[in-house]
């Protein structure tokens, strides 16, 4: 069962020991870049995302007031050693019922990933996150900083609406 807990000094450790595998790695900041980020942007939420009460990801996530008001997932992991068993697909289920006991007047979920991200996009697809048709711009992972690849640049804009 996924759970959902704070960032605090019990999982601060495991939260930022955790990486994605290496195939993932360049499509978002580590954990502790995350957490600091908090300290700046206000309306960050952290969470720990336990199975069986285990550590085994990290979520990153706000509140938008507009039309239609919603979340923005701005980062979902699951560490390496966790990976292939169903967890993030459980752990973005489990987020979407967060989000609506958090933010009743939410009317979606909204997340933006790189166009080479291809196991993250059929993990979207697969549970009806879907495209826009906006792209937005966007700052390469600073692992990437470097990067002359135009992919790093442009994010593909999804949404998931309740009750679709």
């Amino acid at each position: 069962m996924i759970t959902f807990k704070n960032v605090d000094r019990e999982n601060f450790t495991a939260v930022i020991s955790m990486e994605v595998n290496d195939a993932q790695k360049g499509f978002m900041e580590d954990n502790l870049y995350s957490l600091a980020e908090c300290a700046f942007e206000e309306s960050f939420v952290a969470k720990a995302i336990y199975s069986d009460d285990r550590p085994v990801g990290f979520m990153l996530y706000y509140f938008v007031e507009d039309d239609p008001d919603y979340v923005f997932l701005h980062r979902l992991m699951i560490d390496r050693s966790q990976q292939g068993k169903g967890l993030g697909r459980a752990a973005l289920l489990a987020a979407m019922d967060l989000f609506k006991e958090e933010f009743p007047s939410i009317a979606c979920v909204e997340l933006m990933h790189y166009p080479d991200n291809k196991i993250g996009a059929a993990m979207y697809d697969a549970l009806g996150f879907l495209p826009t048709g906006e792209h937005r711009e966007s700052e390469p992972c600073r692992c990437e900083k470097d990067t002359k690849d135009e992919n790093r640049y442009v994010e593909i804009v999804r949404r998931k609406y309740y009750g679709s």
